[in-house]
């Protein structure tokens, strides 16, 4: 029996050496417990609600992998992988401001592009990579109908306005805008543009003379946009990681890519 008790105490002995002994080995490597870091791709049109048809993201995607990262202590830091054209102005913002609330360190790293409403939410993280021929910029708004009154005047198809308001069909192809609706039509696209402005201006600390350079609408290559201030620094997803690395404080760390619920047809198709 004492045989026995020997035996089981050896085992426990030896299980308590070999536990030490890795935790050595791997804190010798650079190893630090707690070591991952999140990777949250940001990827397609930026949408207000999930669509199964495009490859798009929605805040709630994006909600649900942030809230995980800040209830996840062994979680140091997020790196965004954006490659998105933007979209939806609302949803951008909405995305935009949970990026910038993060406790933990965020860095983005943009692939082929990173414009518009996806640099809005770009903006808001604690650093910005791009690969130098990357993307960026597109800081504008726009409001855009076709228009067919002059061909349905071709063809003698006349335009019958029915409608509980006199601005209620506004933007509708089949007639011309009138002045007062071009007018309002333009005051909500100018309010739009100032709060996508003025938080890119306060993200990136950005001077007037830098502002008068993007708000021209353009789209600038990676290279080019370091010097505008619009992102900090050129690199490889690999320099990118590094930095992340560095930001959260681990030598080497585990990345972990999230991912967000549901599947698009692009996304299946390609499993296919």
């Amino acid at each position: 029996m004492k045989d026995g008790w020997k035996f089981f105490i050896g085992l426990g002995v030896g299980a308590g050496i070999v536990v030490i002994l890795i935790a050595v080995s791997l804190l010798s490597s650079g190893f630090t417990f707690g070591n991952k870091i999140a990777v949250i791709n940001i990827r397609g049109t930026i949408t207000s609600t999930p669509s199964f048809l495009i490859d798009a993201v929605t805040p709630d995607d994006v909600f649900s992998m942030i809230k995980s990262v800040e209830e996840n202590p062994s979680i140091r830091g997020v790196l965004f992988q954006i490659n998105s054209p933007g979209g939806s102005v609302v949803a951008s913002r909405e995305i935009a401001y949970a990026v910038k609330n993060m406790e933990k360190p965020t860095l983005c790293w943009m692939g082929d592009i990173a414009a518009s409403g996806a640099y809005w939410i770009a903006s808001s993280c604690d650093y910005i990579m791009a690969d130098p021929l990357s993307l960026t910029g597109s800081i504008g708004v726009t409001a855009s109908y076709l228009e067919f009154s002059k061909l349905f005047e071709k063809y003698g198809v006349t335009y019958e306005q029915i409608t509980s308001g006199e601005r209620k069909d506004i933007g509708t192809p089949f007639r011309n805008l009138t002045e007062e609706e071009r007018e309002k039509l333009e005051y909500i696209t100018s309010e739009i543009f100032d709060y996508f402005l003025n938080d890119i201006k306060e993200n990136r600390d950005l001077t007037e003379s830098q502002v008068e350079q993007i708000t021209s609408g353009d789209i600038f290559l990676g290279k080019d946009a370091v010097g505008l201030g619009l992102i900090d620094s050129v690199g490889t997803i690999q320099d990118a990681k590094e930095k992340a690395e560095s930001l959260a404080g681990i030598e080497k760390a585990n990345f972990v890519t999230l991912k967000k619920k549901g599947i698009s047809l692009f996304e299946l198709l390609g499993m296919l």
